[in-house]
């Protein structure tokens, strides 16, 4: 997998079914501040979590991993709840993920109107 052979046009087109899906659902009002929370798997045998995880955190992330599936998962806090906010995140840790060999697996957010802790979503 990598940058070029990867379906861009399909995960946009995810990422914006799921935006809608979300902004029905919560109720949330576009431009509302969240934080985002995007998560990846190992896509090869070769994949070099520490360097992705590195990369990650270099561009401010918060970064977590989650043994029991090996899940990798950025957090942002701040981010405006818009389709173009949310996209500038998934596309820039995609990008990391794919030149170290993992792959996106959905993002979710903290929804500021609902008091449970998360409200997550896969849209891959």
């Amino acid at each position: 997998m990598s940058d070029e052979t990867w379906d861009w046009a399909e995960q946009r087109r995810d990422t914006e079914f799921t935006y809608a899906e979300l902004k029905k659902e919560a109720g949330i009002a576009p431009g509302t501040v969240i934080t985002l929370d995007l998560q990846f798997l190992p896509a090869e045998t070769d994949s070099d979590e520490e360097a992705f995880m590195k990369a990650l955190s270099s561009f401010g992330y918060d970064v977590n991993r989650y043994e029991e599936d090996d899940t990798v998962e950025a957090t942002v806090e701040g981010v405006p709840f818009t389709i173009e906010d949310i996209w500038v995140h998934e596309e820039r840790t995609t990008k990391i993920a794919l030149a170290r060999g993992f792959a996106p697996d959905g993002w979710g957010f903290w929804d500021p109107n609902d008091d449970s802790d998360e409200d997550d979503a896969d849209d891959e």
